[in-house]
């Protein structure tokens, strides 16, 4: 499997705090059958920047391969939905996932930015597609999960939480990622792990329990094909709601 969002890279964000827990990460995704690991630390909510993500990925896959695990490891960056955005976009100033055309996009927990759909437009006739990380999560979306509908008509990729789906980010989170996962606005399950505890960097339950919702190809598509198809940069598959 892999998983498309991690913060697992050591005391750089709110995630792995330093070199052993992450390599402990590391380890209990290998356990759950993880081969590859996009590392993708916040960048504006900390003051990362291409250069300490790569210095940072580099040392854990030096201590990896030192300790014979067994994982690829790739770099990208959770950005905020913000203005910024585009300035980075024009100055070709970010942080994609493996340097491809897509990004991954960090939404407020509260209420979506105005005229997302729109922003959306624009980001992707810029050449940029977004993958709206964990919508589940917003407390609009849980009210109003139509909302997404035209977020993905707009060309953006939908990224849930397997621990939303597990059921440990709360009832409203589960409820609402298993209703996207049934309307298809879904693309991609990842872990975003922050720690051994907090979001774990574990797929295969919630792959189990979305398989139940929307068959085991499409669940495993989630954490196969579909993150491989973005890693490589290639054409991703639409799926009708």
């Amino acid at each position: 499997m892999i998983d498309l969002h991690s913060h697992i890279l050591p005391g750089i964000d709110d995630g792995a705090a330093d070199l052993d827990e992450s390599i402990a990460m590391c380890r209990m995704a290998f356990r759950d059958g993880i081969r590859t690991i996009v590392a993708t630390p916040h960048i504006g909510k900390f003051p990362n920047t291409r250069e300490i993500i790569e210095k940072k990925a580099e040392e854990l896959r030096r201590v990896m391969r030192s300790q014979g695990i067994d994982l690829a490891l790739f770099i990208g960056a959770d950005y905020e939905f913000s203005p910024e955005i585009f300035s980075r976009i024009q100055n070709k100033a970010l942080l994609t996932i493996n340097s491809s055309r897509y990004l991954l996009l960090d939404i407020p927990y509260s209420l979506m930015p105005p005229n997302v759909p729109r922003h959306i437009e624009r980001m992707v006739n810029a050449g940029i597609v977004p993958i709206i990380t964990h919508p589940e999560r917003c407390l609009q979306v849980q009210e109003e999960v139509a909302i997404l509908d035209d977020i993905v008509k707009a060309g953006a990729l939908v990224q849930l939480t397997a621990s939303s789906i597990m059921g440990r980010m709360g009832t409203r989170a589960r409820e609402t990622a298993h209703l996207i996962l049934k309307k298809n606005l879904a693309h991609v399950i990842a872990t975003d792990a922050h720690g051994l505890s907090k979001r774990p960097p574990i797929l295969s339950e919630a792959v189990a329990l979305a398989s139940g919702i929307i068959g085991k190809d499409r669940a495993l598509a989630m954490v196969t094909s579909t993150p491989q198809q973005i890693i490589g940069n290639a054409s991703t598959p639409a799926f009708s709601s």
